[in-house]
């Protein structure tokens, strides 16, 4: 299967990451033998990395395609994955480089910022998880993707100082994360 050039190859290649992962997989692997240069086809396949529940072949692999070519989703993916695997300083860094990327985008849309403002409160730093959520538009409302806390503006502060105060009492017991 070649890459995706149009809407409509690109959810049929999604439609095999749902369905036949080992397959998605393959044809993935097809891509990067065929030009290891090739930033997407590494960024694609840390999707099914994440399928399968191996995040760290993910993070093996948006580290290759950042190093190959930078961008704000790719260091947007990354971050992800470091925050599943519960690395969120290194998280916070890939979310603030995504950022700056494109700064009006993220500000815009938000979701970066509920993962940004998820990290701080997962690291016991109720102050900066806030700070992010309250830089969220007035009428933001998100799924909670990734983990990060779900409803409007008000909902996820209630949620980031909940998470917050957890970790910082975690802390005292001398729990790690």
């Amino acid at each position: 299967m070649q890459e995706p050039t149009t809407p409509e190859e690109v959810a049929a290649l999604h439609n095999i990451l749902r369905t036949d992962p080992q397959r998605y997989l393959g044809i993935v692997n097809s891509w990067i033998s065929l030009n290891p240069e090739n930033a997407n086809a590494w960024y694609d396949r840390h999707s099914v990395w994440m399928r399968i529940g191996e995040p760290r072949r993910a993070l093996e692999d948006l580290n290759q395609a950042v190093r190959l070519s930078p961008s704000p989703i790719k260091y947007l993916a990354r971050g992800e994955v470091h925050k599943h695997l519960g690395e969120y300083e290194e998280a916070l860094d890939d979310f603030a480089q995504s950022e700056a990327m494109i700064p009006d985008e993220w500000q815009d849309l938000g979701f970066g910022l509920v993962q940004q403002a998820d990290c701080h409160a997962r690291l016991g730093n109720e102050a900066n998880a806030l700070a992010c959520c309250a830089r969220l538009h007035d009428d933001f409302w998100s799924p909670g993707l990734h983990d990060a806390p779900e409803g409007d503006k008000a909902g996820i502060a209630a949620r980031l100082r909940i998470i917050a105060a957890e970790a910082h009492a975690a802390k005292r017991r001398g729990e790690t994360r």
